[in-house]
């Protein structure tokens, strides 16, 4: 729903007149106007309606679609992830691949989808390619030109980290946090932020680069203030029993270890256990980290 489509249905669900969503106003049509589109509504014409219904503005906005165009692809995209072999969804994906590859200026937001298909289905689909020296080239580039990070930049090193070597990496995570406004941003922007570290300190595990691993711990540490993402909580715990258990080799360590998997699989994420189960039985008994590092995230869905 748009914003006119978003205040009619709460109007109608809370059971006002048109007359009751702008009382203040000396012209009766102006409300009428503004649902059915024929005038503009002003910010804070938007602000003095919910405040005088009681409407949340967070409440609202969530009904609101701006990016009908993103949700489809994020629609598509998880979908596809986990059915693989849909060729209805698949082929729409691929079309809009197709559609991204060849145009030759894109958005950030179409540089961010085009990056994040081909760094999950090029493994998965002959019709996507990996992404070339040159791709990673520009677009690392890009991010480290900027002075302020937006929600499609975050997602973009999270597709891009493991692509880029360990000094590139440790110099854009020296822009990227902390992040900036971070009480002003929304929670998926940080969650994709947060993201990026649970990556990054996954990466220095498999490439045994446990100095690098524990730094990066201590700053993913130091993040979500607020005690909003409990999913990067647990993710960060379970990373960091995992480096006590290979630094140490201590067993309650490794419980807790254990513990998360069942945390994971109590709470149906079975999919998530599994892929935990095989990284510490990767990080635990192999020992050759350019195989290890070549088998990461191979299979695993990241976050777009």
């Amino acid at each position: 729903m748009n914003i006119n489509e978003t205040l009619r249905f709460f109007r109608l669900k809370l059971k006002l007149t048109q007359r009751e969503m702008m009382p203040d106003y000396t012209d009766p049509s102006t409300y009428s106007k503004i649902e059915s589109n024929t005038r503009s509504l002003k910010v804070s014409e938007l602000e003095e309606i919910l405040g005088h219904i009681s409407i949340n503005s967070e409440e609202f906005f969530t009904f609101a679609t701006f990016d009908k165009e993103q949700q489809h692809f994020r629609k598509y995209y998880y979908y596809c992830a986990t059915h693989l072999e849909n060729k209805t969804t698949k082929q729409k994906l691929l079309t809009y691949y197709f559609s991204l590859k060849d145009k030759e200026k894109k958005t950030l937001r179409e540089l961010s989808n085009y990056i994040a298909i081909k760094n999950f289905f090029h493994g998965n689909w002959e019709e996507v390619e990996s992404l070339t020296s040159e791709e990673i080239s520009k677009t690392f580039k890009h991010l480290l030109d900027k002075s302020f990070y937006l929600q499609y930049d975050y997602v973009i090193t999270n597709n891009l980290i493991r692509f880029i070597n360990t000094k590139q990496q440790d110099l854009l995570i020296s822009k990227l946090f902390p992040i900036n406004y971070e009480e002003q941003r929304d929670f998926t922007t940080k969650k994709f932020a947060h993201n990026i570290l649970i990556n990054l300190i996954s990466l220095r595990l498999y490439a045994k680069d446990y100095a690098s691993a524990e730094k990066y711990i201590k700053l993913a540490k130091k993040q979500d203030k607020q005690n909003e993402n409990y999913s990067f909580k647990l993710n960060l715990q379970y990373l960091n029993n995992l480096l006590n258990y290979l630094l140490e080799g201590e067993p309650h360590y490794m419980e807790r270890v254990y513990d998360f998997i069942h945390l994971l699989e109590n709470a149906g994420d079975i999919m998530q256990a599994q892929e935990v189960k095989k990284e510490v039985k990767m990080l635990t008994h192999e020992r050759d980290s350019k195989k290890m590092l070549s088998s990461y995230s191979v299979g695993i869905l990241k976050d777009s």
